[in-house]
């Protein structure tokens, strides 16, 4: 089992958004955004420290009132230009940690107990780099080709085809030291050099892009109340109904 060493949790927030302005300030359900991301890395009790990663200063100060630090990056790293990649090493460079994880704040359903598990997942393997991702045995094509089926012959049962990452990045964990040096290489860190796909409930990794999107997730939020409120079991029909 790795050595975490120290363990840091950053969450990047960016002021500007294209598809949705200002999504991270903006509340779903009773608080913000990104009040999710926070508390959930709160929730895990064992990182070391925990920062808001923003070129805001609304953010900053969001994240000081939640009881967390914040790292205010440039404004070229909050560009359309920069690339995940070119502030995460921004802030590995700045911000000393052995070992970095990643809340994605657009992905609120996100719980402690799924960092945890994702921590554990990341000790027990000998990757560098853990990406958390959805899985599916459906045919999928790509540009008119099939991905995990062969299109010119009979369909095989769903079970039989081979299973498909979709990389959600709600939850990433990295190596600093081999994510810095990745970068330093060729300017990319993001991937990894050996990587770890980590399945999370689909439902969980519901990520807010667009408008729709922040109407699903508050729905979803306001369902999961209702049923750790009432503690709902499932029912079946029975020829008595």
């Amino acid at each position: 089992m790795k050595e975490l060493g120290k363990l840091i949790c950053h969450i990047p927030a960016r002021n500007g958004s294209k598809r949705v302005p200002f999504k991270n300030m903006r509340y779903i359900g009773d608080k913000p955004l990104i009040a999710y991301a926070i508390e959930c890395a709160i929730g895990v009790g064992i990182f070391d420290d925990i920062y808001v990663n923003t070129d805001s200063e609304k953010l900053c100060g969001l994240a000081e009132d939640y009881g967390v630090k914040s790292y205010r990056r440039n404004d070229w790293l909050a560009s359309d230009e920069a690339k995940g990649d070119d502030f995460t090493a921004d802030f590995m460079e700045n911000v000393r940690s052995d070992t970095l994880l990643m809340i994605n704040p657009v992905c609120p359903l996100i719980s402690p107990e799924d960092v945890r598990a994702a921590i554990s997942a990341y000790r027990e393997s000998d990757c560098d780099t853990l990406i958390s991702c959805e899985q599916t045995q459906m045919q999928v094509f790509c540009n008119g080709k099939g991905v995990n089926i062969d299109a010119e012959a009979a369909l095989a049962p769903t079970q039989n085809n081979p299973s498909v990452k979709i990389l959600n990045w709600a939850i990433t964990i990295w190596n600093t030291e081999t994510f810095i040096r990745t970068y330093h290489k060729s300017k990319k860190g993001y991937l990894g050099t050996k990587r770890l796909f980590f399945p999370i409930d689909p439902v969980k990794a519901v990520k807010i892009s667009h408008e729709e999107d922040f109407q699903m997730a508050e729905q979803l939020i306001q369902l999961r109340k209702m049923l750790i409120k009432e503690n709902l079991t499932p029912r079946y029909w029975t020829s008595d109904d």
